[in-house]
């Protein structure tokens, strides 16, 4: 790594507190929106704090501040507290990956100009993941920018839901979707190799993850990268497994906060909310 440690550390918890992009406030058109984004945005910042108060500032205890300012609940706390541990595992995960995540792809622009000799259900999933990405050059530099990417993908995603005309998210689905993928990262506990589905396992993943609404990212680039090369790196390995550690830890914590949760959707950038599981969405 050519940057000192501090240096990156600094450079991390500025990113942390840029999210979600301001690019997407200004495609808010709503009250509902413009609030929703303050909302992620002072999220963000207080995981920036967090960030800080682990491996910057010593004797500095920002969850713990908001906590007796009642800004926050206990449970969330414990949640961001892990979300700044996943976002550290995954930034050691990328020193080591992003090497492997350019060779990879690399070979998606050598395999693109053979996808019309694919077999059709291989065909049909480098479309659906891989095609749009196979035709660009690798964007990244450093292991630091591929690391920074994941976490832009994933806030302002979080984020433009709201900007959609109608997005649901069913709580029940996202349980189901939550104790199967914790189960899988459980399983993968030793060497962080994910094990091999039965029919039945991945045709219920696609149905939780609402599979036509899954497409290409940065971050399943990486793991998907990391499940090949991990057999034959030792500290990829390690990474990896430290990586899903904390993310178990991060989806745990999630769906044990979410049991009293019911659904909610954006319709029209307004958030909608049902009062009971299964009961009608209403304005919030």
């Amino acid at each position: 790594m050519n940057q000192k440690i501090p240096e990156i550390d600094e450079q991390i918890a500025q990113l942390i507190a840029s999210l979600p992009s301001d690019r997407l406030l200004q495609q808010a058109k709503t009250p509902a929106q413009i609030e929703e984004w303050h909302k992620a945005r002072q999220t963000q910042i207080l995981l920036a704090e967090c960030w800080k108060s682990k491996w910057l500032v010593q004797d500095y205890y920002p969850l713990e501040e908001a906590l007796k300012r009642q800004e926050i609940s206990q449970r969330k706390a414990e949640l961001m507290n892990c979300c700044v541990n996943e976002y550290k595992a995954r930034w050691e995960l990328c020193e080591v990956a992003q090497k492997y995540v350019k060779r990879r792809h690399a070979l998606l622009q050598i395999w693109t100009g053979y996808v019309e000799h694919f077999p059709k259900p291989f065909a049909h999933f480098w479309y659906k993941f891989f095609h749009e990405a196979s035709l660009r050059q690798y964007p990244f530099q450093s292991a630091y920018d591929l690391f920074a990417a994941t976490l832009k993908e994933e806030a302002d995603s979080s984020f433009s839901v709201c900007l959609e005309p109608y997005y649901e998210v069913p709580m029940k689905k996202w349980r189901q979707l939550g104790k199967q993928y914790t189960q899988l990262l459980a399983r993968a506990e030793l060497d962080g190799i994910y094990p091999k589905l039965k029919k039945t396992e991945e045709q219920r993943l696609k149905t939780n993850l609402v599979w036509h609404k899954v497409g290409f990212s940065w971050i399943g680039m990486v793991l998907w990268t990391c499940q090949i090369e991990a057999k034959n790196d030792p500290l990829l390995s390690k990474q990896l497994v430290a990586y899903n550690k904390s993310l178990l830890e991060v989806m745990s914590l999630g769906m044990s906060a979410s049991r009293n949760l019911h659904g909610w959707a954006w319709q029209k950038g307004e958030l909608l909310c049902t009062d009971k599981a299964g009961g009608v969405y209403r304005k919030a």
